[in-house]
């Protein structure tokens, strides 16, 4: 990543999961590196309207981690903001990850807090 530009440039060229430089390419990395399991479907096909694109589990608190990913730009449908909410209110940690939380090291603290280091 050409981190010459600012970050909101870096950010809203980033694509969410194609590509060595997308954001699904970084978030596989840090959990490598930090020894975190996540699933990410391959196909919403059978799978409930609006679920979140990851969980990733670890062995501190919060255990678990409920993830959307988007592009800097994307939309969350009215599907995925209810299952947030629902995940919410049953007390999991939910978010929105997008380019900007990558490159700002949002995304990188929260694993690592899941990841006890």
């Amino acid at each position: 990543m050409d981190l010459s530009v600012s970050p909101w440039a870096a950010a809203s060229r980033m694509p969410e999961d194609r590509g060595p430089d997308s954001l699904e390419s970084h978030l596989r990395a840090m959990l490598a590196e930090l020894g975190l399991w996540g699933w990410h479907g391959k196909t919403s096909i059978g799978s409930v309207s609006g679920w979140v694109d990851w969980v990733i589990l670890g062995p501190g608190p919060p255990y678990a981690l409920f993830r959307e990913l988007k592009t800097q730009d994307g939309t969350v449908t009215p599907e995925q903001r209810l299952v947030g909410i629902r995940l919410i209110r049953a007390g999991s940690d939910y978010a929105v990850w997008r380019p900007i939380d990558f490159l700002n090291g949002t995304m990188r603290r929260q694993l690592e807090a899941v990841a006890l280091r």
